[in-house]
């Protein structure tokens, strides 16, 4: 049948693909993390220099003084051009911590040479106060950038050892627990140059996973709110569907309480008969839907002879399609598929059924059809009003039921086309709305690769 148309771990995380935690480390946008530390150290610059002015030689002073003014200032113009940019989130991880390599690199330098220049030339107590001024600018440069971590290292063993190797060689007697101490503090932020990021990353990871999780919740909370008030339509549309036969048996039981012998009496218990029928048809309906919902159904796969399959649903429907004002047809096929037969019945059987009784067409074509792959798709095609853009995306959810149906009052439970989903998922394959079709509507149950073990060019059926 033919369907017509018309138409490994790093010390250095900067290489790491964004999202990293450094787009959502505390201190991360440009503005707060260079800010923060350029404020920082342009403060210490500017007390370092204050208490060692009237020591320090002046024109060692002054050449320090400009370096520092010099280096400050690219700093600012660094933060400000990446302000400028206005890059994303995962390129602004990269142009910052590239910018902090130069910035960590600079301020050491201009602290170290603070150190070996200034240190020589003041008494102990200035000496001690401009020690811990250089100190805590390693352990600022580590928050605000804690994925360069080799430049970091190599900034505390230059700025500390500095400290340290200049009062240990020329301290005074009371210098060398000071020198103690930079040594100290120097293999504690060395260390701690490693752990830093990595428990930044593991705090991220965990409010990221935590922020997922919710996400997820509140997705699975209204898909449960969603579930709850389809089910809650379903119970409202089985009720009244089931009401309507229950009430005919009991108008019919009362006529034939009343009526007298003959032929009012047998049309009265036909009646019976009749509604009690649509009520177990709605019954069973309801429970093959709830056993597929319930993975309660176990598959059947045997070797099913597609020609004969056809002919069998044709047949079936055949009465329903005609009171509809409908012509059946099928396209003949010698195919086989190893798959399981009743199954398949009762998809195909939903699917004529859904075209009975939504598509307002006067003709109902089933067939077979091959896809690329020799994928085989059994189809049921009408030439109907088709289904509406907007309706597609839910037509194989359950208790769906499109406008038309809803508004023209059609009855039913929306469960039809669900049930042929589940069936076809349940045999390997899909079932599918072809976008393609005009002038009606096409349905195809895709079968499971490799169900298809016979293949045939189709024929004419009737």
């Amino acid at each position: 049948m033919v369907i017509r148309k018309d138409a490994p771990a790093s010390h250095d995380m900067i290489d790491r693909p964004a999202p990293d935690y450094a787009v959502t480390h505390p201190l991360r946008p440009v503005p707060l993390a260079g800010g923060l530390t350029l404020f920082a150290f342009t403060c210490a610059a500017l007390a370092a220099g204050w208490l060692a002015r009237p020591f320090v030689p002046v024109a060692t002073h002054q050449t320090w003084s400009a370096a520092t003014i010099a280096f400050l200032l690219i700093w600012l113009a660094i933060e400000v051009a990446i302000i400028v940019r206005r890059p994303s989130a995962q390129e602004a991880v990269r142009l910052w911590s590239r910018a902090a390599q130069f910035i960590i690199l600079g301020s050491q330098g201009i602290v170290i040479w603070a150190a070996w220049a200034f240190l020589p030339h003041c008494p102990a107590p200035v000496r001690a106060m401009l020690a811990g001024m250089f100190l805590v600018c390693s352990p600022a440069q580590i928050i605000a950038s804690p994925e360069n971590v080799t430049v970091n290292r190599i900034a505390l063993v230059a700025s500390f050892g500095s400290v340290a190797a200049w009062f240990l060689l020329y301290g005074g007697a009371t210098d060398w627990p000071i020198a103690l101490f930079a040594a100290g503090c120097g293999t504690m932020f060395f260390l701690l140059a490693d752990v830093i990021p990595k428990t930044v990353a593991n705090t991220v990871a965990g409010r990221l996973a935590s922020d997922e999780a919710i996400t997820r919740l509140e997705d699975a909370l209204a898909a449960v709110a969603e579930e709850r008030d389809a089910k809650t339509r379903f119970i409202a549309a089985a009720s009244h569907d089931l009401g309507q036969p229950l009430q005919a048996a009991s108008l019919y039981f009362d006529q034939t309480l009343r009526a007298p012998e003959g032929q009012t009496r047998t049309r009265a218990v036909d009646g019976v008969r009749q509604a009690f029928a649509s009520a177990e048809q709605l019954l069973a309906h309801m429970l093959n839907h709830l056993r597929l919902e319930a993975d309660a159904v176990d598959p059947q796969f045997a070797p099913v002879p597609v020609g004969r399959l056809l002919a069998a649903v044709a047949l079936q429907y055949a009465p329903a399609a005609e009171r509809a004002g409908m012509a059946i047809r099928y396209v003949s096929s010698s195919a086989v598929i190893h798959s399981d037969r009743a199954l398949i019945e009762r998809a195909l059987g939903n699917l004529v059924v859904n075209a009975i009784d939504h598509s307002g067409g006067t003709q109902i074509l089933l067939g077979l059809r091959r896809r690329p792959g020799n994928v085989a798709q059994l189809c049921v095609i009408d030439n109907g009003a088709g289904v509406p853009d907007q309706e597609q995306a839910g037509l194989f959810t359950d208790y769906f039921q499109g406008e038309r149906s809803l508004r023209e009052r059609r009855g039913g439970f929306g469960l039809g086309l669900a049930s042929v989903r589940r069936i076809a998922r349940l045999l390997g394959g899909e079932a599918r709305l072809e976008p393609r079709w005009r002038g009606g509507a096409a349905f195809c149950l895709e079968l499971a690769p490799g169900a298809l073990v016979k293949g045939s060019a189709p024929g004419r059926g009737a």
